[in-house]
């Protein structure tokens, strides 16, 4: 009897939503995905262009990138679980599999210790790899005389000044020539990060809880992980225990970006692919909530964008004016670049809709907000001085949906500035 303690009613099963089988297939294509936005890089398979029109080339870039792959932000994200694990293994109600997802908890704690938030060797190469391939797209850009300077900004946080460090590593190397002013501390937050401090609403709680509620039954991996699933839902609380596991699924997807530090079990394994994809789909929701417009929101991180693009709009001016900076980097959180593809309503963010509904318009995190992330802005002119400018997301051509382009996917600048300052 205590094996049927947690019973998926049919109710339940019926208003989940049969949908998402773009989102299936991607994910079963590539299980590390089930990150979402732990998700490593995925640079494009090969760099595609659309030639400028004629007679223009690219003289500047305005850069800003999320960190690379990296530990866990906090302790707490998987000392939480695994500290209960040893309060459970302490009441002798673990099976073999549970004793086995313990020991990989541990081992993923132990690989924490005094490393929580910073980089990963696979974080560094993602911005050596993203520096190379910008080099390679516009080598123009960094091989001007009279434009021989970078500017480089990060964050203070460790992780965004690592990031900072190997991608311009990576630029130098590429073009010894280059000059460059790195910069890092508060003072560039307001601009890199004005963001961070902004919190998650109730109602964004209230919607994340019932959709973990409806998509995720418990029953499954509470007894294989556990020889008596009753006692151990007593011990978490039995409100808690959905919670619970999609805290072990949350923590488990980190460790794609240790890949090159350390041979870590697979946490993931633990879970079926009908649970992964469902713990996915409210991982998908909760961070689209958390940081781009939402009609839960109220489309509150509209500042945050503003911001951002404010500092892009004041060096692209200087920099089409006529100044020796070749480009503007910078290196900063999902946090700030997030909020900055809603605000511009890029292709994919034209719309507000409902958290609920990001998987359903094609909003993938492990797509849209991978580590490594990035925005990058590509500035080109003719002999006349006319400027134009072509939007990449994440090393990809995008465009404005609301914004017509002079020619491709190319914008003239003056109409590029005219519908940043206007946005609402």
């Amino acid at each position: 009897m205590k094996k049927l303690f947690f019973i998926f009613t049919a109710v339940i099963l019926a208003i989940a939503p049969v949908q998402g089988q773009d989102a299936r297939k991607r994910l079963q294509e590539n299980p590390e995905r089930y990150g979402g936005v732990h998700h490593s890089y995925e640079a494009p398979a090969m760099l595609a262009d659309t030639p400028a029109p004629s007679g223009y080339t690219p003289f500047y870039v305005s850069h800003y990138g999320r960190h690379g792959s990296r530990y866990l932000t906090s302790m707490n994200s998987v000392t939480r679980v695994s500290h209960l694990f040893d309060s459970l293994d302490s009441l002798g109600v673990l099976s073999a599999e549970g004793k086995a997802l313990h020991e990989a908890l541990k081992a993923l704690e132990q690989s924490h210790v005094d490393q929580a938030g910073y980089l990963t060797l696979r974080g560094g190469r993602e911005h050596q790899e993203i520096a190379r391939r910008l080099y390679e797209r516009v080598p123009g850009v960094f091989r001007q005389a009279d434009r021989d300077r970078v500017i480089a900004e990060s964050s203070y946080v460790q992780r965004c000044i690592q990031s900072l460090a190997n991608f311009t590593m990576s630029l130098k190397g590429n073009a010894p020539q280059l000059r460059f002013n790195v910069y890092a501390g508060e003072r560039f937050m307001h601009h890199i990060a004005p963001g961070t401090s902004v919190k998650r609403n109730a109602s964004h709680a209230a919607v994340f809880d019932s959709v973990l509620h409806a998509r995720l039954d418990p029953t499954r991996a509470m007894n294989a992980w556990f020889s008596d699933p009753w006692v151990a839902a007593q011990h978490l609380g039995r409100y808690q225990v959905r919670q619970f596991i999609y805290y072990v699924f949350y923590a488990g997807g980190i460790n794609q970006c240790l890949a090159d530090d350390y041979d870590l079990p697979d946490i993931h394994r633990f879970f079926t692919e009908e649970e992964l994809y469902n713990l996915w789909h409210c991982e998908n929701l909760s961070h689209f909530d958390s940081m781009a417009n939402t009609l839960e929101n109220g489309c509150r991180f509209n500042e945050t964008g503003r911001k951002i693009l404010a500092d892009f709009i004041e060096k692209a001016d200087a920099a089409v004016a006529g100044n020796d900076i070749a480009a503007d980097l910078r290196f900063g959180h999902d946090s700030g670049l997030l909020p900055l593809l809603s605000y511009l309503r890029l292709e994919g963010y034209e719309k507000t809709i409902s958290m609920t509904e990001a998987e359903e318009r094609g909003w993938y995190s492990f797509e849209q907000m991978p580590m490594g992330s990035n925005l990058q802005l590509i500035f080109y002119k003719n002999p006349k001085g006319d400027v134009l400018v072509k939007i990449l997301r994440n090393e990809r051509e995008t465009l404005i949906p609301a914004l017509k382009p002079y020619k491709g996917p190319y914008y003239r600048w003056k109409d590029l500035r005219d519908y940043f300052v206007n946005l609402p």
